[in-house]
Parts: structure tokens; sequence; C-alpha cells
């Protein structure tokens, strides 16, 4: 017919069915086309990620503090990692060794010697809680002054035990705040002329300057004490130890006013006689009474066979405010051949000048080798 459309080629008939398949596979396709879609946004987000860490990277870099901050992180997860170079553990690790070995009963004198000798000088200063030998180095003190006392033998190796002990037991004071309230007690307990003749005389007598000068808050009775008994041992005492202790003794009541009573005091008045109230065998220093006393043993040091003495017996107690006081170092180290040295180099600068010095030997030129009473007196007279 007319009406009828005519094409080149024959249109498909379009059914129901395929246009349902149509439309699903146009949702197939849209389905598709939002995952790629979704799938470009996460790509485009991870980029802005990746951008974003790159430029904080970046800005991190740039910043001093955030470069501190990653060095802390970094250095922690090191140390968490290699703990066991860690310095703590290796001092806890060395207290707990040596403590366990103090631990140990009945150690040998000569092995306890060396260990109090080691504590003080290397392991107290290493150790995370030093104070935990304090209880060692009490016990050693105790018994090393009772051997000191009980046994003649054993005196001498129990003054050197008790010396280290203290010795240690003043560090702890010194450096770790220990409070041990007897310690000038068993100070003085060792201030016998029998410590100047001790191995160990030097690190003695170096403490007890420490601790007596370095203090300036002690008591007089104090004070009082120690000098008393510092004068009993130059008179007991070699000449070495008897310049130390009239050195320390001026020092001491120079910075001591409250003391100057045990020079100026004065005996009776029909005889000028004092009686000494000094009780010496007493150990606790408040009983010694050494303040009602007097210092008339430097009457008696001024009468001393050695020159040196005898001088600085005379000017004990009797200096001004500008002289300047004395250095205790020059003192520890005196011995018998030092004194002799010292006195032989005097008489030989004093003799450079022409004549020769000489050395007074006797006050009366002898007629003979032996007395007049003597058996042998006769046979060997001087000529």
């Amino acid at each position: 017919s007319q009406d009828e459309t005519k094409f080149l080629f024959t249109p498909p008939v379009l059914s129901e069915e395929s246009g349902a398949d149509d439309d699903e596979d146009f949702h197939d396709d849209a389905s598709v086309d939002s995952e790629a879609d979704s799938h470009v946004t996460e790509f485009s987000n991870e980029r802005e990620e990746i951008d974003d860490k790159a430029g904080s990277k970046r800005l991190s870099s740039s910043n001093p503090s955030n470069k501190g901050a990653k060095r802390a992180k970094t250095d922690s997860k090191l140390q968490k990692i290699i703990s066991w170079q860690q310095s703590y553990k290796h001092r806890n690790a060395l207290q707990e060794a040596w403590l366990s070995a103090l631990r140990l009963p009945n150690l040998p004198p000569r092995t306890q010697k060396l260990v109090l000798q080691h504590l003080s000088t290397y392991v107290l200063g290493a150790c995370p809680s030093p104070l935990r030998f304090a209880e060692y180095f009490t016990q050693s003190f105790k018994g090393g002054t009772a051997v000191g006392k009980n046994t003649a033998a054993g005196t001498n190796s129990g003054g050197i035990t008790a010396i280290l002990s203290l010795h240690g037991l003043f560090i702890l004071i010194l450096h770790h705040k220990l409070e041990y309230p007897q310690f000038y007690t068993s100070l003085y307990q060792l201030l016998h002329p029998r410590i100047l003749y001790t191995k160990h005389r030097t690190r003695f007598l170096r403490l007890l300057s420490k601790s007596l000068v370095g203090n300036t808050m002690l008591p007089a009775y104090v004070i009082a004490s120690f000098c008393k008994r510092l004068c009993r041992l130059a008179l007991a005492g070699p000449p070495s130890g008897g310049l130390f202790a009239l050195a320390l003794t001026s020092n001491l009541l120079r910075k001591h006013g409250e003391c100057a009573c045990l020079i100026h005091r004065s005996g009776n008045a029909e005889d000028g006689l004092m009686e000494d109230v000094f009780v010496e065998d007493v150990d606790d220093l408040a009983q010694t009474r050494a303040l009602e006393s007097s210092l008339w043993e430097l009457s008696a040091l001024e009468k001393h066979y050695h020159p040196a003495i005898s001088a600085l017996a005379k000017s004990c107690g009797t200096e001004d405010d500008k002289t300047a006081m004395y250095d205790i170092e020059d003192f520890m180290a005196h011995t018998y051949k030092s004194l002799f040295d010292q006195e032989r180099k005097r008489i030989e600068a004093s003799g450079k000048g022409g004549k020769k010095s000489k050395v007074a030997l006797t006050f009366q030129q002898p007629n003979d080798l032996f007395t007049e009473n003597d058996i042998f007196a006769g046979m060997m007279k001087c000529s």
C-alpha cells in the first residue's frame, strides 16, 4: 500500500523479552561504570593520601622539632631491642654480685681488707644503691675494733680493718647521705699511738683531718676531746705523728674559738698546779670532761728532743688571725728518714756561707765511753 513505509533493510521486530534483556544489559553497563568510577575515586584518594604523606614528610624534614621526635622514637625502639646494653642493668648486676659475695661466711682477714679497700675505691660510685653496703662496713668496723682490743697479735690487723671500714662509712656519709651518729665516736676510738705504725696510716690521718676541719658545726666538747687525745698522741707517738697532731690541734683551736680555754686556763694561786679531770679511758665524747681540763701536754712538748716539735708546741694556740692555717698534707708523709734528711739539708744550707755549723750532740764532752761506776770504766777513754 501507499501508506506502508519502504525500508532498504527489513527492521528487526522488538518484542517485550528483548526489551527486558536490553534493560538488564543497560543496568549491567551502568553498574560496571559505577564500579569503574568508584575505583577511579579510590585511586584518586590514594594519590591524594600519598601526596599528603609526601608533603608531610617534606615538612617534617624541614622542621627540626619533628626530626628530634623521630630520632627519639628511633632511639626508644633501639633501647627496647638492645636491652642488654643499658648501663643500669650492668650496675644492678654488679651490686647484686658484690652483695652475694659479702654474704659468704668466714672471709679471711686478708681478703676482707682487699674487699673493703676495693669497695670504697671502685664499687660504691658505680652501684645504684650504695647504702646497702652500710651494714657490712659497720659490722666490719665493730669486728676490727674488737680484734684490736682483745688480742695483741691482731692489733695491727684489726686496726687496718677498722680504718678501711670507717673510710667506707665516711664516703657514704659525704656523698650518699648516710646517717651514722656514731661516726665521731668511732673515729675517736681509733686515735691511739699504735695507729701511727699501721700500713694505712696516711689514709687514717687524711680521714681524721677531713672529718674535723671540714665540719664547722661540731660541738665544743667534741673538739676539746680530740685536741686532748691528739696531744697525748704527740707525747707517746713518733716525731712524725707528733708534728701532725700539733698542726691539726693548732688548726682546730683557731677554727673553734670556744676551745681557747684549754690554752689559757691556769692553776691554783698557791702553787700554780691544777688537777687534770680528763677521762682518757672513756670512748663517749660527752663524758671525757675535756672542756674542764687544759692542754698541759703542750708545756711538756716544748721540751721535746726534736726541735721542730718543740717550736710547733710553743706556737700552738698563740697564733693570731693573720697567721695562715697549716697545710695538713705536708705533715702526713713524714717518717724518721724524711725528718733526718730535712734536718741535714737545713744544716748544709746554713753552712754554705763559709762557716760549718756544728751539731751539738751532748752538753758536756765525755772523758770515757763508760761511766765511772761501770765495770768497763777506763778501758776506752776519749782523747
